[in-house]
């Protein structure tokens, strides 16, 4: 069977999708190498699975069904810019999650939960923390000092809300131009 690279997220609105590409185009201006994300791939990711097969999405996709069910539709909150480690060795850029936040987290270990009943392993490395990746940096450069500056300024940006719904499950192709994402499944909220 062949694999398919798949992962479980929430998607954006328009308004909240809008205001992250203006907010890229503000860290841009650092000039610090970062691959930052296509507006049309920009998701809140719930869960990585990783290489699956045929069958594995059709599994994944009746317990994603069975957990969203269980879950009410809520309102989540987009709010301030971070980074993963830290804003001090930054490589994962990102938008945080406040209001709702709590929903999307208690929906991510259900979730967890269920496919690990199936053979889905969690990721015991981390706990979960709902964002919105913007960019990855490729490598440190001087220009690191200008984005940690501008991360800082906008710890407390508005960034808008979406309505979540819906549990989207993801196939995910690399080609030259980066991933490209498209919807094989999705669980309905409540």
């Amino acid at each position: 069977m062949e694999a398919t690279r798949c992962f479980l997220a929430v998607r954006i609105s328009s308004d909240v999708r809008r205001r992250a590409d203006k907010l890229i185009k503000k860290l841009s201006a650092a000039e610090a190498e970062v691959k930052w994300v296509e507006s049309e791939n920009l998701h809140i990711t719930t869960n990585f699975l990783g290489d699956v097969t045929s069958q594995d999405v059709v599994d994944i996709s009746r317990k994603t069904i069975e957990v969203a069910a269980g879950h009410a539709a809520f309102e989540l909150e987009m709010l301030g810019t971070g980074a993963f480690p830290n804003v001090e060795s930054p490589r994962t850029l990102w938008v945080g999650a406040r209001g709702g936040a709590q929903q999307l987290i208690d929906l991510q270990e259900d979730l967890t939960e269920n496919l690990a009943s199936i053979g889905f392993p969690p990721d015991s490395r981390k706990k979960y923390h709902p964002h919105l990746t913007l960019g990855r940096l490729k490598r440190f450069s001087q220009k690191i000092e200008s984005l940690k500056v501008l991360l800082t300024e906008n710890a407390e940006l508005p960034m808008g809300e979406c309505h979540v719904k819906e549990v989207c499950i993801f196939a995910s192709k690399l080609d030259r131009t980066g991933p490209k994402y498209t919807l094989i499944g999705r669980g309905t909220l409540g």
